[in-house]
């Protein structure tokens, strides 16, 4: 069976504590300021018992018009809610402003609860059933029972619990997601336990000893124990009214408002992209205009910034971006609520497309789509819209989910269904598979193969580009994982050709003119003869070109300023190399000139050399074989 959250709504006085009393036989009012003024400021908690000998959490909520914001707490978790209509006074200011926040919460299922009918006769009673069929009319309450009340003489008291576990029974469970959250409506501490908070669960699933953080503090916390009514528990879910130990953060430092959330998962954005709903009472709302913005127990103010019009009309919904003062930590789906600034009155409010910490553009047409495929589109259409607009880091299957707020399991089954169709692409780097969308992969290969060919244009004697230099004319637009993972793959077709430093298009081969070959035959050869007192690049006649193509071709081994020709420098290790072998406490650099018959200024940088390759080490005086050296022995 699903767990389920009851509340209660409506207007001040009009007995909603009283009535859970009836039911429970538990005064919420916990404050001595509400037991000496007699109304709910803060949110009163306790549960029913059902049949099958689970407990329905309660929540009891303000009705005053200054405690909206707790209210708006306490409803952000409801499944069924009960709105409460006083016989004596009929349907109330706040009363009305309740149905609207609950419409705009997208609360299901509820019951008219007409309570003091004991103050009332049948025919007052009857008007007052008749005024409120016409204010829920349209409603998700038309057609929900009524239920006349009494809780001094406790007259309807059982019918009414009758008619909740007959809604509680027909609960669906709620989803349980990857990551759990938990918007805190209290704090307190107890003596040997620490800092305790309390919410209703609203996704996922929280167990003792998990680490968390609290969000908008960034503290890492650690999940010491849970309650769930009252009770021990290894785990709590979705719907559960929970109460949790947690370490790490002291009890000044949470608030209501708070979130405890899965690490890794949601992080605080000051932009919430939305759909925005304008209540059909409330009055047009400009562009631009400040609203108090409430989700789950949290209330922050923001601008309103319409994306296709300079004003929204009552009733009428448009995309829009809310930009906060101060940063909310929200999902996909999420319900919201706005209230004006002044007079504080529910005007409107929505549902989350996307948290962000960029501005969007107005009258947009590519932000407009993609607001509606957010809305509206298909798990494909949500897929492909993600992995386009994050391609270009190199995304993995588990950080798609995260990045669309979706759940992985929601994900799979479509993402393979993309893959089969080579709409997505899957490649690899450093072992994990990388998701990239075929528009994007395609858009990228070939801006790489419209650099390399450019490149070999103006440097024909040159293999190709260095990775390095390749990533920096591309930008910072893609990530090293993700050009790695495309460079891999576009090798494996038959593209490009690579090596340790450079890449070059397959196209492409060096060709030398009958010239060029002739000069180069007579440079090595040059090279070659004078062995161990070889030219420097100066000393030979050849321009930059051919010079850095017979480098680049291992055609010479250039040194500081010196070129040796390879079978020369070859020959020099490895008579350096037995030299030492046969005097393994070392040999002196007379020894090594005797035996490449050369000078110092020629053998200073060659030794230097070796001891940087780690072929041969200096000790003071003396070479010893590096570790590279030892290897050749």
């Amino acid at each position: 069976m699903a767990h389920v959250i009851i509340g209660t709504s409506g207007h001040v006085d009009h007995g909603k504590t009283s009535l859970i009393k009836a039911l429970t036989g538990v005064d919420t009012d916990r404050l001595k300021e509400e037991k000496e003024r007699g109304i709910t400021i803060q949110l009163g908690f306790t549960y029913f018992h059902l049949p099958d000998g689970s407990k329905a959490g309660i929540v009891d909520v303000p009705g005053h018009e200054k405690f909206v914001r707790n209210m708006l707490a306490g409803v952000g978790g409801m499944d069924i809610v009960l709105l409460v209509v006083a016989a004596d006074e009929g349907v109330m200011p706040q009363t009305k402003e309740h149905l609207n926040i609950l419409k705009l919460l997208d609360v299901k299922k509820g019951i008219v609860v007409i309570t003091k009918k004991d103050l009332v006769d049948e025919e007052l009673l009857e008007l007052v059933k008749e005024d409120i069929k016409d204010h829920v009319k349209g409603s998700f309450l038309e057609g929900a029972p009524f239920v006349p009340v009494s809780s001094v003489t406790g007259e309807g008291i059982d019918e009414l619990k009758e008619e909740i576990i007959r809604l509680t029974s027909n609960v669906e469970e709620r989803e349980i997601k990857d990551f759990f959250r938990l918007p805190v409506d209290r704090v307190f501490t107890l003596k040997g336990f620490g800092t305790v908070v309390t919410g209703t669960l609203k996704d996922g699933v929280v167990s003792v000893g998990d680490s968390c953080i609290l969000y908008p503090s960034g503290k890492e916390v650690k999940v010491r124990s849970i309650q769930v009514h009252g009770e021990k528990v290894e785990k709590a879910y979705p719907g559960q009214r929970t109460a949790i130990n947690i370490t790490g953060v002291e009890k000044e430092e949470v608030s209501m408002g708070d979130l405890l959330t899965t690490f890794g998962y949601l992080t605080p954005q000051n932009k919430v992209n939305c759909v925005l709903n304008l209540l059909e009472d409330a009055p047009t709302l400009k562009n631009g205009e400040m609203v108090r913005f409430h989700w789950g127990t949290e209330e922050t103010y923001g601008r309103a910034v319409l994306l296709d019009r300079e004003e929204l009309a009552p009733g009428e919904k448009c995309y829009c971006q809310i930009r906060l003062n101060s940063p909310v930590v929200v999902a996909r789906n999420d319900h919201f609520v706005i209230r004006s600034m002044s007079p504080v009155d529910t005007i409107g409010g929505g549902v989350v497309l996307e948290s962000t910490l960029k501005r969007v553009p107005r009258y947009n047409n590519n932000v407009l789509q993609k607001f509606e495929i957010l809305e509206k589109g298909s798990m494909e259409e949500k897929i492909l819209l993600g992995l386009k607009e994050h391609s270009a880091k190199g995304v993995t299957k588990d950080e798609l989910g995260v990045l669309l707020q979706i759940d992985k399991r929601e994900i799979e089954g479509v993402l393979d269904k993309l893959i089969e169709k080579d709409r997505v692409l899957i490649l690899a780097e450093d072992g994990k598979e990388i998701l990239v969308e075929s528009s994007i992969y395609n858009f990228i290969t070939k801006e790489i193969e419209e650099l390399l060919k450019d490149y070999h244009q103006k440097f024909p004697l040159r293999e190709g580009i260095n990775k390095e230099e390749l990533r920096s004319k591309l930008g910072d637009l893609y990530s090293v994982k993700l050009l790695n993972s495309i460079l891999k793959k576009m090798e494996k077709d038959g593209v490009i050709h690579t090596s340790d430093l450079y890449i070059g298009h397959r196209d492409f081969k060096i060709t030398l003119s009958e010239k060029e070959e002739q000069k180069i035959g007579e440079v090595l050869k040059q090279i070659g003869e004078l062995t161990f007192k070889p030219p420097t690049k100066e000393e030979v006649s050849l321009d930059n070109k051919l010079l850095e193509y017979l480098i680049a071709q291992g055609k010479v081994i250039p040194i500081e300023n010196f070129l040796f020709h390879p079978e020369v420098f070859h020959q020099g290790v490895k008579k350096v190399v037995e030299l030492i072998k046969d005097n393994p406490k070392g040999v002196n650099i007379g020894q090594i000139k005797e035996v490449l018959d050369t000078t110092r200024k020629y053998l200073v940088p060659f030794l230097e050399y070796l001891d940087g390759e780690g072929i041969t080490r200096r000790i003071g005086e003396v070479r010893i074989l590096g570790s590279k050296g030892r290897e050749m022995v």
